[in-house]
C-alpha cells in the first residue's frame, strides 16, 4: 500500500536507526550519524521523495535527542551542533531527491520498455490479422467467381439441361451479388479510412429502411427455412437511408449465416422518447465470451479459417459500428455463449445528424488478437 511505503516505513526505519544509534553513543556522539544515512536512502527508494523527506526530518530529531549532549534534550547547544544538523539535513534532502529521481527514472524506463514490447506485440498481431484478412479475401472473392465462371461455361457449352438453366442463372446471380457485396464493403472501408465516406441525411421512416433490408435477404431466409419475426413500428427520424439499410443488411446477413437451418430471427424497431431502438436477435451459433469485446473490430472473425462454413471477410460489423456512430448512435452485442444465440441492439437519435456528414476515419490498426462474427 502506498501510505505504508510513504509514511509508515520511514518512521519504522528511523526508529530502528535511533535504537542502533542509542547503542553506539558510548563510541562518540557523532558516530551514530552514519546509521541514519541508509535510513534516508531506503525511505527514499521505497517511499520516493516524500518518504525520504519524512525520514530526514525524523532522523534530525533523533540525532539531536539521542546523540548530542545533554542526552534527551531537543535543543541546539552550539554552532557546531547546528552546523552538523544542517549538513545532515542537506545530505538527507540530496539523498531523497537523487534516490527518488533514480527510482522514478527506472520506473519510467520499465514502463517505456513495456510499452515498446506491447507495441511490438500489437504490430505482430495486426500484421498477422491483415495477412489472415488477405488470405480470407482472396478465398471469398474466388469462391463466387468460380461458381459464376463454372455455370456460365456450362450454360454456354450446352452442358445444362433446359429445365436446369433457371437454377443455373439464379446461382450465377446469387454468386455475382455476393461478390458485389464483398467489393462494396472493401470500397466502403477504403472510403471510411481515407475520410471520403459521407452521409446524406434526410427525413426517413426507419421501418421502411428495415423492411428494405429484410426484403434483400428474403431469398436467403427462405433458402435456410428461417422463421423471421418482425415487430417494426414507424419511426420518423433524420438519417442516411442507404447507410442504415446497409447496417441492417449486415446484421440480418449475419443472423442468416450463423443460425442453423430452420432457426429463429427476431427484428424489433421502436421509438422511446428521442431515441430509436433496433434489436436483431437470433438463436444461432452465438459468440464466445472472450470474443465479445472484439466483435466490432475490423478483420476479426470468430472462425477465421479458410475451411469455415460461413463466408465473410470480417468487415461487416466494423462498418456497422462506424456507420451507427456516424449517425450519433451506438451499437452493442450480447450473447450467452456458443450455440446460445446473439443479440445486437442499436440506438439512434431520431433528430439524427444535420447536413452532409463525413464520419471520423476508421482506424484499421485498432484490431486486437482474436477473430469477428461477420
Amino acid at each position: 500500500m502506498t501510505w505504508v511505503r510513504t509514511y509508515l516505513l520511514p518512521l519504522v526505519l528511523t526508529a530502528a536507526g535511533a535504537a542502533a544509534a542509542a547503542g553506539v553513543r558510548t563510541m562518540g556522539e557523532h558516530e551514530g550519524l552514519f546509521l541514519f544515512v541508509p535510513v534516508v536512502m531506503l525511505s527514499a527508494w521505497f517511499g520516493e521523495l516524500t518518504g525520504g523527506l519524512i525520514a530526514t526530518l525524523a532522523s534530525l530529531i533523533s540525532i539531536d535527542v539521542l546523540l548530542f549532549e545533554p542526552a534527551g534534550s531537543f535543543s541546539i547547544q552550539s554552532a557546531q551542533e547546528g552546523l552538523v544538523l544542517a549538513l545532515f539535513a542537506l545530505v538527507g534532502v540530496s539523498i531523497s531527491v537523487l534516490t527518488a529521481g533514480r527510482r522514478r527514472a527506472e520506473a519510467e524506463r520499465e514502463k517505456a520498455l513495456a510499452a515498446a514490447e506491447q507495441a511490438r506485440h500489437d504490430a505482430e498481431i495486426n500484421s498477422r490479422l491483415k495477412d489472415q484478412f488477405l488470405a480470407t479475401l482472396s478465398h471469398e472473392l474466388r469462391t463466387p467467381l468460380n461458381a459464376v465462371l463454372g455455370w456460365t461455361r456450362m450454360v454456354a457449352q450446352g452442358q445444362v439441361d433446359s429445365e436446369k438453366v433457371p437454377a443455373a442463372l439464379a446461382s450465377i446471380e446469387r454468386n455475382a451479388y455476393a461478390q458485389k457485396q464483398l467489393v462494396d464493403d472493401l470500397l466502403d472501408v477504403s472510403a471510411i479510412v481515407s475520410g471520403r465516406l459521407s452521409l446524406q441525411p434526410r427525413e426517413i421512416d426507419l421501418a421502411d429502411v428495415v423492411q428494405g433490408a429484410v426484403d434483400s435477404v428474403r431469398l436467403s431466409l427462405d433458402a435456410r427455412h428461417h422463421r423471421l419475426s418482425l415487430q417494426v413500428k414507424p419511426v420518423r427520424m433524420i438519417g442516411d437511408a442507404d447507410r442504415l439499410r446497409q447496417v441492417m443488411w449486415n446484421l440480418l446477413s449475419n443472423a442468416v449465416k450463423f443460425t442453423p437451418d430452420g432457426g429463429d430471427i427476431f427484428v424489433h424497431v421502436d421509438q422511446v422518447g428521442p431515441t430509436a431502438h433496433i434489436i436483431v436477435r437470433d438463436n444461432g451459433r452465438g459468440i464466445a465470451p472472450e470474443f465479445l469485446p472484439h466483435v466490432f473490430e475490423p478483420f476479426r472473425q470468430q472462425d477465421a479459417s479458410i475451411t469455415r462454413t460461413s463466408g465473410g471477410i470480417g468487415l461487416g460489423l466494423a462498418l456497422v459500428r462506424h456507420l451507427v456512430e456516424a449517425h450519433g448512435g451506438s451499437v452493442s452485442v450480447w450473447s450467452a455463449g456458443p450455440k446460445l444465440g446473439t443479440t445486437f441492439e442499436i440506438t439512434l437519435p431520431v433528430q439524427g445528424v444535420k447536413g452532409d456528414v463525413t464520419p471520423v476515419p476508421l482506424d484499421l490498426a485498432g484490431a486486437r488478437p482474436e477473430p469477428s462474427h461477420a
